[in-house]
């Protein structure tokens, strides 16, 4: 399917949800398969839970993305994207504020900047077509 196709299929929208998704399932692999030493980061999440286990909130988030892309309704799915990137902001502040991440202020600067970028995203109407319903409306039978 073309992107030109798909978009027509999905809208901007659920477009960016996509993009989303494929953001998420990328962060989920790295959490799956990294070792906690790499990063400080990393060596802070993994002491409470695996960080195999901490993918596991990625994935559901991209799987909901996904499912939204495609739905009329996309508000959990946006909601649920924005959500992980504020609780991954919220965590590098944290892990920086108790002196277990070096420079944690600056990912949680970027997380927030991000979830602020989808929380824009999410409140974009979609361009009408015709009979005054979004363009990626299917039609009805």
């Amino acid at each position: 399917m073309t992107s030109a196709r798909l978009r027509g299929r999905v809208g901007r929208r659920g477009t960016a949800l996509l993009a989303f998704a494929g953001l998420d399932v990328v962060y989920a692999l790295r959490l799956a398969t990294v070792q906690p030493d790499v990063q400080d980061f990393y060596q802070w999440l993994h002491s409470p839970l695996p960080l195999w286990v901490w993918a596991g909130p990625w994935l559901a988030v991209a799987a909901m993305c996904t499912v939204g892309a495609f739905q009329g309704c996309d508000k959990a799915a946006f909601t649920a994207a924005t959500g992980i990137k504020v609780l991954w902001a919220c965590l590098y502040l944290g892990g920086w504020l108790l002196g277990e991440v070096t420079d944690g202020w600056v990912s949680a600067a970027v997380w927030s900047t991000f979830a602020v970028c989808v929380g824009l995203i999410a409140g974009w109407p979609e361009p009408v077509k015709g009979k005054g319903r979004p363009a990626w409306t299917p039609p009805l039978a």
